[in-house]
């Protein structure tokens, strides 16, 4: 069960859903072949940084849970993976207010109630900042996926690299 969304497309391959109370979310699938360190690898046009964020919120504070908004991200990441299917994907949780964590664990809770549903893993670092506070990422790609050794040893040696020394 989930709420009907829209494929907007534009450079952040981006979808758009309203919630029964009028929230409007926008989910992105943000091109970013950067993020695994080297440009000329043969996946780096496939690497997209995934965004959920809310666009409109008529409530004025945290949306109520809502179970309908798991099953249509859900249903957005197996679209957006049907489309293209050598995706990888980076999740990197907003720490803007210092809640990455309450994040993280809802955007797995969301995750593994549904990845039966289109054969894709999730790999997860943390990376700290100078100030020894934590931010979580995600990796998450097809197990199907040609480069799938390469990809995982590229985003745990950046992990690594940017950890070093903190």
């Amino acid at each position: 069960m989930s709420y009907e969304f829209e494929f907007r497309g534009n450079l952040n391959n981006s979808y758009g859903f309203e919630t029964d109370l009028g929230i409007v979310y926008e989910v992105k699938f943000r091109p970013t072949s950067y993020l695994l360190g080297d440009e000329t690898t043969p996946y780096a046009n496939s690497i997209f940084e995934f965004i959920i964020e809310i666009a409109y919120n008529p409530l004025g504070k945290n949306p109520p849970l809502d179970l309908l908004v798991s099953g249509t991200i859900a249903a957005i990441i197996k679209d957006f993976y049907f489309k293209k299917d050598e995706s990888i994907c980076i999740y990197i949780c907003d720490s803007s207010n210092g809640r990455q964590e309450l994040r993280r664990r809802k955007f797995d809770d969301w995750f593994y109630m549904h990845d039966y549903q289109f054969g894709l893993i999730k790999l997860e670092e943390h990376i700290i900042d100078s100030k020894g506070d934590s931010y979580p990422i995600s990796l998450i790609i097809q197990r199907n996926n040609p480069y799938f050794i390469e990809i995982i040893d590229g985003f745990r040696r950046i992990a690594m690299q940017y950890n070093e020394g903190k």
